[in-house]
């Protein structure tokens, strides 16, 4: 997988979660389904922590789909806020403060 690709992608997404008063994201973003899958996968992979007593993975995977056939999800952004945090955090992409 293309970290930085994806790290990119998801801050365009992200953009307007951005709470810059205290810093954090909020609310629900919608995701295509290979954005939902690939964000589950590196949850998954580096064991992102959502808080203390749950992962971002089990957090992602109470994420509600569209109805009908499926094309996105609507999933947590702080959720979502974690996976980018953590691929910063860890120097696994190449960002700008």
């Amino acid at each position: 997988m293309n970290y930085q690709h994806y790290y990119e992608a998801m801050i365009e997404i992200l953009v307007d979660n951005f709470d810059t008063d205290i810093g954090e994201y909020n609310g629900q973003i919608e995701l295509s389904v290979d954005e939902y899958n690939d964000s589950c996968s590196i949850a998954k992979e580096f064991n992102v922590a959502y808080n203390p007593d749950h992962s971002v993975l089990e957090v992602l995977h109470q994420s509600t789909p569209e109805v009908g056939e499926i094309t996105s999800y609507i999933v947590s952004a702080p959720a979502l806020g974690c996976v980018i945090d953590y691929l910063e955090d860890e120097l696994i992409v190449d960002f700008e403060d």
